[in-house]
Parts: C-alpha cells; sequence; structure tokens
C-alpha cells in the first residue's frame, strides 16, 4: 500500500511540474527580431497592439506632489510588442548578468542605452515600477495579455516576498533604428522568489517594444538644404525630433541641425525663420505654445552651439494650422509634425 501512495505521490507531483514548467513557448507567440532569448528561457506570456502609446521613465521613481513619478520620460506611439521571458535559472545566473547580457547586445545592434538602473531603490526607490508606469509588473497588465501560459501561475512573476534583495531587479531603456523603422525597448528583470514550483529562483524579462516609421527619409545636406530654398522658399525637417509633449532635443536631431548651421553660415546675408508645426492631438492654444517652443530649441542650439547669430534667425510656432497631410491617420499625424525654415 505503502508503495502504491509513494507511486501515485510520484505521478502527481510530475504532473505538477509539467504544467508549471517555462518551456516551451507559450502557444501564439512570436520571437521580436531585436530580442534573442536568454539561455534556458522561453516566452511566458505575449501581447501585441497595432498602435498604442507607451511612457518610459527614464529616471529614479520618486514620490513628489501626492504621486510617484520619475522626473525624466519618454512617451512613444506606435506598434507595441509586449514578452515576458521565464528563464530557467539552472545556471544560477544573477539580474545584473541577464540585464548587462541584453545591453551588450543592444549596443552592438547600434542602439544608445538611454536609461538604466539596477537595484529596486535605483529603479522606484520604496515604491514600485508597476505604480506608476502600470504597463510594467502590473498584474492586471499581465492578465490582458492574448497569450499567457496558466494566467494564476505566470501572473506573479513580478511578484516580490521578504526573501527579495536589492539586487533582484533590474530596468534600462534603449532606442535604436533599424530597417527604416526607429524602436524604443525597455527590459524589467526581475528574480522572483515566490514559493510557486517554477518560478522560485528563476528571472522574468519583461521586453515592452514600440515600432514606429522612420521618418528621416535621408541625409540632409546644406547643399540639399540650398535647393529647397531656392526653388520653393523653405526646407522641411521630419528628422529634427523631441521627446514626446516636450521641447527637449532627441540625440539624433544635433546632427541635422549642424548640417542647418552650415547653410546659415554659407549664406550670412540672408534671414530666416524657424517655423515649429504639430499635429491636432491636444488644444490649439497648448499645440501653438508647443510648437515655438520647439522652434526655440531649434534656434538656441543654432545660437549657442553651432555660433548662428540671432539676428539671422527667428523662432515662430503654428501649432496644427498648416498640416501637410490629415490628421486622422498616425502617418499623417507624424508628417505634420516637423520643424520648417523658411526664407524672409
Amino acid at each position: 500500500m505503502k508503495c502504491i501512495c509513494a507511486i501515485i505521490f510520484t505521478c502527481i507531483s510530475s504532473f505538477a511540474f509539467s504544467q508549471r514548467t517555462i518551456c516551451p513557448d507559450v502557444e501564439g507567440a512570436v520571437d521580436h527580431p531585436l530580442l534573442s532569448k536568454y539561455k534556458n528561457s522561453c516566452i511566458v506570456a505575449y501581447d501585441e497592439s497595432k498602435f498604442n502609446q507607451v511612457t518610459f521613465p527614464i529616471s529614479l521613481i520618486k514620490y513628489k506632489k501626492g504621486e510617484w513619478k520619475a522626473d525624466k520620460e519618454i512617451t512613444e506611439e506606435g506598434k507595441v510588442t509586449s514578452i515576458i521571458y521565464g528563464i530557467e535559472n539552472t545556471g544560477r545566473a544573477t539580474v545584473l548578468e541577464v540585464q548587462r547580457n541584453y545591453e551588450q547586445a543592444l549596443k552592438k545592434g547600434d542602439f544608445e542605452i538611454v536609461y538604466s538602473a539596477f537595484g529596486k531603490k535605483n529603479i522606484a526607490g520604496n515604491s514600485k515600477i508597476g505604480r506608476s508606469y502600470k504597463i510594467f509588473a502590473n498584474q492586471e497588465a499581465l492578465d490582458r495579455y492574448q497569450y499567457t501560459k496558466t494566467k494564476s501561475y505566470f501572473r506573479f512573476a513580478f511578484s516580490t516576498t521578504g526573501k527579495n534583495v536589492d539586487a533582484d531587479d533590474a530596468f534600462f531603456v534603449a532606442r535604436g533604428k533599424r530597417d527604416g523603422k526607429a524602436f524604443t525597448v525597455a527590459l524589467l528583470i526581475h528574480k522572483s522568489t515566490t514559493s510557486w514550483e517554477g518560478l522560485t529562483n528563476n528571472i522574468f524579462v519583461q521586453a515592452i517594444i514600440v515600432e514606429r516609421e522612420d521618418m528621416e527619409t535621408g541625409q540632409v545636406s546644406a547643399a540639399s538644404i540650398e535647393e529647397k530654398i531656392k526653388n520653393e522658399g523653405k526646407e522641411v525637417f521630419h528628422n529634427i525630433l523631441f521627446d514626446f509633449g516636450s521641447a527637449n532635443l532627441t540625440k539624433e536631431s544635433y546632427a541635422v541641425i549642424k548640417t542647418l548651421s552650415e547653410y546659415l553660415k554659407a549664406n550670412p546675408n540672408q534671414n530666416y525663420y524657424i517655423v515649429g508645426h504639430t499635429d491636432n492631438i491636444g488644444s490649439l492654444a497648448a499645440n501653438q505654445t508647443l510648437s515655438e517652443k520647439r522652434a526655440k530649441a531649434v534656434l538656441v542650439a543654432l545660437n549657442t552651439k553651432y555660433g548662428i547669430p540671432k539676428t539671422q534667425v527667428s523662432a515662430h510656432g503654428v501649432g496644427q494650422l498648416s498640416p501637410l497631410a490629415i490628421n486622422t491617420t498616425e502617418q499623417g499625424r507624424a508628417l505634420n509634425r516637423r520643424v520648417e525654415i523658411v526664407l524672409k
């Protein structure tokens, strides 16, 4: 009798574990071309949205004015892919090891790491990232994934217990371009210490990838600006870019502004307007203010970084009043968000 009970117990235990193993990938999941699986890992949850908006924290999340929030954020719109990888941690990898491996892989692909934090306190202090940015490690958000393994099980992959230490969490955000697309990638990495079999001491990686069309349609040059202004009286720049909803220039924009400065230096006796344009998201007044701030940001860069005299160029904003395309599609809105240089 004892022998029979032992056999039954062994069978039940084996069945329970087989239902809770990390591999293989959940049915319906698709590997993303930007990310390779970490060793001994599989996809346990997957979601995809054709168009959505995601806000990423790129500084420490702090409590201020009644809420937990990062001082610096970037917001992106486009196709959003969300993947949760589970790593069967038989090799006893650390969260830091996983973080650095993914960062290095993206750097090799010419991606820039715009923010990196190791340790829970360096991510969100005494709070949790999912409290403020609900797309990350938030149980309700995970429940809405299209494809998941046993929701009552893997939905706890990012839960914390009293056994967790500061080094059990890491987070980073990267940006880059590939095949005519611009990508923003965020990875949240967590070591689970929950008592669920299959979760304990395994590492889980939540990847959020936002993909949009790269509006840079070619290398701009002083000669091409000269030609456009000669024939049309203006040049349109879709590759002078700003963080969402702000006048903060992105790093890649300075190469374009430098080229613009070379044209201006070659034409010192001509005067110009820098004109900012937006799409129609938001009020007219807010968009006019934003477009003027963006034009002024370009002007400040020309003046202070590249030595263009203030008397040669002035900055103005027209908001959504002069669209190039219809504002009812993302493609149209993307075309309407632009900076122009106009001959006076």
